[in-house]
């Protein structure tokens, strides 16, 4: 191959290279995207159902309760009215489903309401919340399926005692009640807490998933998550909020626990949502290391046979616009034959190199001379080794036998027979010269 085409050649597979490497670096990239996503899901949800060492597993979408805290003195309430039992609409056509519904409140009043003597509102005094002045708070932690609301978590604790009506006077307190009814929520069956309650689970449950983050995915609180619940709100009036936005940012009613002698109404916070976050800036960072890497690798590699290649081109063109005159001053000079001393070479050298030095260098009988005493007296070859290795190639018969070109293969092998001897005499040269062009 012609040293220009293979220089030609690495530059396109240069360039091809580097397209080649950067879809393969964004392939990898990509399909180490995935497999991370995958696995930071995978382990946090091995967490939930069963497959990580360590605490006993929920595999239900309640996942796990903790008490946040407990044991603290109920120090704020104060007694408020028992909600009035709601009247029925008279039973008209008109009014008819109104007053099947108004039944259906009726009785949830009375299952609430109708067995109290009075009713007590914990937490009252200060703004809501109000840590530790509710008795104790039962944490909740689960995992779900979107991205987005991954992780969720959310507080139970009581809101309201109410103390029942009993015929031989009711002793019990609001804080005995709420202490009442911390005992049920964890260590009863019929709670649908207990069963799931493992005290000191959350931290550790946290740690793990925390240790689940990896290189490119950590979680994170979802600040604009979108889904609520839409129970009753236990606050029902606040300045400059819309009965909606209190629904979305406030506890609602989540049943009550109660006995003979109390009802503790129960209270659920709205869920704070925990999103799988992409961590782009370290993929970009992964990405374009890899790019730089893998581009100066590959230039490296073809720079380093590109650049010899191209500088011994640039010599060989070079000469190859030289004149006889200006090749025979550079083959001849004296400084040649130094090195290697040699004296009938050099003084044969010299007096080429004087009679250059004399004769006008268009003058081509006496270039012709020189360069046949050149050739005999110095033992050189006035054709220079890249350009008769290109000669050679171009000059080889088996170029033209497919397809078959008799005239141009007679003209090859008269050429090429000429290349092969030892040294060309100027003659000669000029011969082979002629012969290639019209190959």
């Amino acid at each position: 191959m012609k040293r220009k085409t293979l220089i030609n050649t690495l530059y396109v597979g240069w360039i091809a290279s580097l397209l080649i490497a950067t879809f393969a670096v964004l392939g990898y990239i990509h399909n180490k995207t995935n497999r991370l996503h995958s696995e930071i899901r995978n382990n946090i949800e091995s967490i939930f159902d069963g497959q990580s060492d360590g605490d006993p597993i929920i595999t239900d979408n309640d996942g796990f309760f903790d008490v946040q805290y407990s044991g603290h003195k109920v120090k704020h309430y104060k007694r408020i009215a028992i909600p009035s039992k709601p009247s029925k609409l008279p039973n008209t056509p008109d009014n008819e489903l109104y007053g099947k519904f108004d039944e259906q409140l009726k009785e949830q009043w009375q299952e609430s309401y109708g067995d109290l003597s009075s009713l007590y509102a914990l937490n009252w005094g200060d703004e809501y919340p109000n840590n530790y002045d509710d008795g104790w708070t039962i944490v909740r932690i689960c995992c779900c399926g979107s991205d987005d609301e991954f992780i969720q978590t959310n507080v139970f604790f009581p809101y309201q005692v109410g103390l029942k009506r009993t015929e031989w006077g009711n002793y019990y307190t609001v804080e005995d009640a709420v202490a009442d009814a911390y005992e049920f929520y964890t260590t009863n069956e019929k709670s649908g807490f207990a069963d799931r309650f493992q005290k000191g689970s959350i931290n550790r449950i946290w740690s793990r998933i925390y240790d689940c983050c990896n290189e490119y995915f950590c979680i994170v609180k979802n600040e604009n998550a979108s889904s609520w619940k839409a129970g009753i709100p236990i606050v029902k009036n606040v300045k400059n909020l819309s009965y909606e936005e209190i629904q979305r940012k406030y506890p609602y009613e989540n049943g009550w626990m109660h006995n003979g002698f109390y009802r503790v109404f129960i209270a659920a916070s709205q869920e704070t949502k925990y999103k799988i976050e992409k961590i782009e800036w370290a993929i970009s960072d992964d990405r374009n290391s890899l790019l730089l890497w893998w581009g100066l690798g590959i230039s490296i590699v073809f720079l380093g046979c590109i650049i010899p290649l191209t500088i011994i081109q640039r010599k060989s063109n070079k000469r190859k616009k030289e004149s006889l005159h200006e090749r025979l001053c550079r083959l001849c000079s004296p400084e040649q034959f130094v090195a290697n001393y040699d004296k009938e070479k050099l003084d044969a050298a010299n007096e080429i190199s004087k009679c250059l030095m004399q004769i006008d260098p268009k003058d081509k009988e006496e270039l012709a001379s020189l360069a046949n005493r050149a050739i005999s007296e110095l033992e050189i070859s006035i054709i220079d080794e890249n350009e008769l290795v290109e000669m050679r190639e171009k000059a080889n018969p088996s170029n033209y036998i497919k397809p078959y070109d008799p005239d141009k293969v007679s003209i090859a092998n008269e050429a090429y027979s000429l290349l092969e001897k030892e040294r060309l005499t100027y003659e000669e040269y000029i011969r082979v010269k002629s012969l290639l062009e019209k190959l």
